[in-house]
């Protein structure tokens, strides 16, 4: 585990050290932006591949006591906190430099703080805790779409929002905030969340089914 962290923790370093400058990139022609957007995705699809595949092991099993002994794979929340920051960052390097720079950080801290209460949430003794920590991620996920929402417009010069416009920028967006917003709804009902569905083969597979659909869709469509 330490040494996988450590070379997580080496190519990262070396990504961003021999790699184009971020504010550059953002600043560049679209084809720039889109390539980089296209290598992002690489260490999305790298990080869920090796994540997925470290599941089946027993290393990252933690029992939940107060969820009649779930086992909780604790690769899956990691997953996410390495792949959806990148997913909001493409966004915003996609967007080009009509999105303010700032963004490029607080975008992808946005998905980190949301996954941190979610985890919080999961792992709280009692049920008024989960339920503080489950209602400040879904309020700071509705802040999250909400700045999507500002880019769009920014991006567009206020000619598109949600509901109006034909731009890629704008189609990207709303399949990202699409496929994002099942997640919330299918915790709540495993034994993470309140326990309304108790079958763990079905917990499992609607995770699964969740990750490769939004991750999927996303990255494709940023391919294509």
């Amino acid at each position: 585990i330490f040494s996988g962290i450590f070379f997580s923790g080496l190519a990262a370093w070396l990504s961003t050290a021999n790699g184009t400058r971020l504010s550059y990139v953002q600043k560049a022609s679209l084809e720039k932006r889109l390539t980089t957007c296209c290598f992002l995705n690489i260490y999305v699809g790298m990080f869920s591949a090796f994540f997925n595949i470290f599941q089946l092991t027993d290393v990252d099993d933690a029992i939940l006591p107060e969820t009649g002994d779930f086992t909780l794979d604790l690769s899956r929340p990691i997953e996410w906190v390495m792949t959806c920051p990148l997913m909001q960052l493409t966004l915003v390097l996609m967007g080009g430099a009509k999105i303010p720079e700032y963004r490029r950080y607080v975008m992808p801290l946005f998905s980190v703080v949301i996954l941190t209460f979610g985890f919080s949430s999961t792992i709280m003794p009692n049920i008024p805790l989960k339920l503080l920590c489950y209602a400040c991620g879904v309020l700071l996920f509705c802040t999250m779409v909400f700045f999507n929402r500002v880019q769009i417009i920014e991006y567009s010069s206020g000619y598109e929002g949600l509901l109006s416009g034909d731009s890629e920028f704008r189609k990207a967006t709303l399949l990202l905030i699409s496929t994002w917003f099942p997640f919330p709804a299918w915790f709540i009902m495993s034994p993470e969340g309140f326990g309304l569905i108790d079958n763990v083969l079905i917990i499992q597979v609607g995770w699964a089914f969740l990750n490769i659909v939004a991750k999927f869709v996303f990255i494709f469509y940023i391919q294509r």
